[in-house]
C-alpha cells in the first residue's frame, strides 16, 4: 500500500473540518411586553423612525423617504451647518469604515429592493438648504434629491429588504429579509452581490424594525409582527430574544 505524502494528508484533514460561521447566534425567550419597552426608548435612540441615522465628529446624517417616489440622504456639517444631499431610496443605516460612509437603503414596494451607497467625501455631494421633517407615512417627495452626485452604488438587489447594516472587523454586513417571507439572513458584499454568511431561524421583519444604534458594531432591532422581540447584535454575537406577555 502506497503511503500518502504528508502535505496531501494534512490537506485531506483540513478539508474534513466543518467551517465555522463568522457569527454566533443564540435564541431565548423572556416574559415581557415589548410595547412597554418601546415607550421607554429615548427620542434620539429610535433613529430609523425619526430620521437621524448617524452622527460623528463632523456630520449629522439624516434621511427622508417618499417610498416609491424616492428618498434622500443628508449630511449636515456640524461646524458650519452646510447640508449636502443625494438620492437614497430609502435609507435604513449609515456606517463608517476607513473614513468612508456606507448608506444602506431598502424599499418595501412590489418585490422589494435594496442597495448600498459608498460616499467617500460628503462635501462633493450637491448642496441643499434644509432637511425636511421625517414623519413615517407622510409623503414629502417635493423635497427629495434628484442627483447621485458624490455617491457610488456598490450593490443593487431585488427581492430582499435590508433591515439594518453593521460593521464587524472593518467589514460591512447587512441583515436581510427575503420578500417572499421565507427567512432572514446576514450577508456581506462580494463582487457587487450579497453573500449569505449566516441564516436566522425565520423571517423576523414584516415591517420596518425600530433600530437602536449604540455603535457601528452594536445595534438592536425591535420587531412586532408576527412575533414580538428584538435582535441584538454586538460584534459577531447575535441574540434573538422573543417576548412573551
Amino acid at each position: 500500500m502506497k503511503s500518502i505524502p504528508l502535505l496531501a494528508f494534512l490537506f485531506i484533514l483540513s478539508g474534513c473540518k466543518k467551517e465555522h460561521s463568522v457569527f454566533e447566534i443564540k435564541t431565548r425567550f423572556v416574559k415581557k411586553n415589548i410595547v412597554d419597552e418601546l415607550k421607554q426608548l429615548k427620542f434620539k435612540d429610535a433613529a430609523t423612525y425619526y430620521g437621524l441615522l448617524y452622527t460623528d465628529e463632523k456630520y449629522e446624517v439624516w434621511k427622508s423617504c417618499s417610498g416609491e417616489w424616492g428618498g434622500t440622504i443628508y449630511f449636515k456639517n456640524r461646524q458650519n451647518g452646510i447640508i449636502h444631499y443625494a438620492i437614497a431610496t430609502c435609507p435604513v443605516s449609515v456606517n463608517k469604515i476607513n473614513g468612508k460612509y456606507y448608506v444602506s437603503n431598502a424599499l418595501d414596494h412590489m418585490f422589494g429592493s435594496s442597495d448600498i451607497l459608498e460616499i467617500s467625501d460628503p462635501e462633493l455631494m450637491e448642496l441643499t438648504n434644509k432637511i425636511p421633517a421625517n414623519y413615517p407615512g407622510v409623503i414629502t417627495r417635493k423635497y427629495e434629491a434628484q442627483t447621485h452626485q458624490g455617491t457610488k452604488k456598490l450593490v443593487d438587489s431585488s427581492g430582499v429588504i435590508i433591515a439594518a447594516s453593521f460593521v464587524y472587523h472593518q467589514k460591512l454586513y447587512s441583515v436581510l429579509s427575503n420578500n417572499d417571507g421565507s427567512k432572514t439572513t446576514v450577508s456581506a458584499l462580494e463582487n457587487h452581490k450579497f453573500k449569505t454568511i449566516a441564516e436566522l431561524p425565520e423571517k423576523l421583519f414584516y415591517n420596518e424594525p425600530i433600530i437602536v444604534k449604540k455603535a457601528d458594531n452594536n445595534i438592536i432591532l425591535y420587531f412586532q409582527n408576527p412575533r414580538s422581540g428584538k435582535l441584538q447584535i454586538r460584534d459577531n454575537n447575535m441574540e434573538l430574544i422573543y417576548y412573551r406577555k
